[in-house]
């Protein structure tokens, strides 16, 4: 059997066809760009994210009619709102937007934030729980709110795409911060309520993987895929990722290092805590604890601020690789990652360096980052630490891990060694799909 797996990310799609003992055949790439607007609003045409789509399924024509089953995953939180036929009404919202402050602070007065995250194993994060987005919308686009058929992430905009049904997952449901994830009994219909949340806009929630619907005729046609194959219902993308490297047990670490430095941890516990969300994984009776921040991006934008006379392949594979081996002893400048802002915390942060002085040096400050951009996971893995046992061997995938970034994170993270795991997301769509 040949099984078509597809990860849909924030800057690109990337695709594979792999066979029922997880060998890839082939393999393609799309890439698009996300539009920042205002500072704070972060967005991502929908329509572009599926032409990506499109574009994979073309550049690998020679096995796509093959292929008997589809499975995907897609990044998220990534707010859609759609009309009855499943168009989409407004860009996605991403993760990466902050415009939602009001609405986050709002339903800390109103709830009161013990009580929410009581609920829903998060706090009202901004990037990190669609209702702040989806009360933005309601508040400031009433229309397009009012109009919407469906609310949704993009995992439930491409299977309405893809078969014609309605339907989202439960990683997906609980990081939209209106589903009763401690409890795991469904929507909340006292967050609903309170809030405006329509809970007929909302849509069935299932098991990652599980096969609801068939490819449709019209994007049969457009894919050179067969019409009426079984797709797999999409998930989460960190947490498919835990599931294509292998861990399904308690403490069981995923490292996930790339543009954003971020890290899931599997509990059968449910213990919130204001510094993590809590979230369903995709292993039924688990849950992550998860946290991210900055991390490739911050290195990029100091080396396009900071290095501009170096050629970037100097400065990654040269300089780079010996600012890790020889100068990582050198801590006199301490970095904040919130470039991006936190989105484990409900106040608006911005990165800083503090402990500057004239004597600093740009070495210096690329030291701090290097480290600081780890800040969040460390903490977070000591708070696991407090009511579990983490295995000791951390699972990492992800662009920043090569022997000088590996060498960097066993410095940093004392007493864990390291197991460098590929293609992740895509061998856990197809692990899903087939389990299902």
């Amino acid at each position: 059997m040949y099984i078509l797996s597809v990860d849909f990310g924030t800057s690109s799609v990337k695709a594979a066809i792999l066979n029922e003992k997880l060998e890839t055949l082939v393999w393609a790439k799309s890439e698009y760009q996300f539009n920042v607007y205002d500072n704070d609003k972060v967005e991502l045409d929908p329509e572009l994210v599926f032409t990506g789509f499109i574009d994979c399924t073309r550049k690998m024509k020679e096995y796509i009619h093959k292929v008997e089953l589809v499975s995907f995953d897609t990044f998220s939180p990534s707010v859609v709102l759609m009309d009855r036929e499943g168009n989409a009404l407004y860009p996605v919202i991403t993760h990466l937007d902050r415009r939602s402050m009001k609405q986050s602070q709002e339903i800390c007065e109103v709830m009161g934030e013990e009580e929410y995250q009581k609920i829903t194993g998060i706090l009202p994060f901004i990037g990190g729980a669609s209702i702040t987005s989806m009360m933005w919308m309601k508040e400031n686009e009433p229309e397009i709110f009012n109009n919407a058929y469906m609310l949704g992430h993009y995992n439930t905009y491409i299977y309405k795409k893809l078969t014609g049904i309605w339907a989202t997952e439960y990683v997906n449901a609980s990081m939209m911060g209106l589903y009763e994830t401690v409890k795991e009994t469904g929507w909340s219909k006292e967050i609903c309520e309170t809030f405006g949340i329509p809970m007929k806009k909302l849509p069935e929630v299932y098991q990652a993987g599980s096969i609801l619907g068939h490819l449709r005729k019209e994007i049969a046609e457009i894919t050179g895929l067969k019409e009426g194959i079984p797709v797999a219902l999409g998930g989460n993308d960190a947490a498919t990722a835990q599931v294509g490297a292998g861990n399904t047990k308690v403490g069981d670490v995923l490292h996930i290092s790339g543009s954003s430095e971020m890290v899931s941890i599997l509990t059968d516990k449910p213990i919130v805590n204001k510094k993590y969300y809590l979230r369903k994984a995709a292993t039924p009776g688990m849950w992550q604890i998860f946290a991210i921040t900055v991390g490739g991006f911050a290195i990029d934008w100091f080396r396009k601020e900071f290095y501009s006379e170096m050629d970037i392949n100097q400065f990654y594979n040269t300089y780079l690789v010996d600012i890790i081996k020889n100068r990582l002893d050198n801590k006199t400048v301490e970095f904040m990652p919130y470039l991006a802002g936190d989105r484990q915390s409900l106040e608006k942060k911005r990165g800083a360096f503090t402990g500057l002085t004239l004597d600093t040096t740009r070495e210096d400050m690329l030291v701090s980052i290097l480290i600081g951009m780890h800040n969040p996971v460390i903490e977070t893995i000591k708070l696991a630490q407090e009511f579990m046992e983490l295995n000791k061997r951390i699972k990492i995938t992800g662009g920043l891990t090569g022997e000088e970034y590996i060498s960097l994170k066993k410095k940093i993270f004392k007493g864990f060694q390291y197991e460098i795991v590929d293609d992740c997301p895509i061998i856990g769509n197809v692990k899903l799909a087939l389990m299902c």
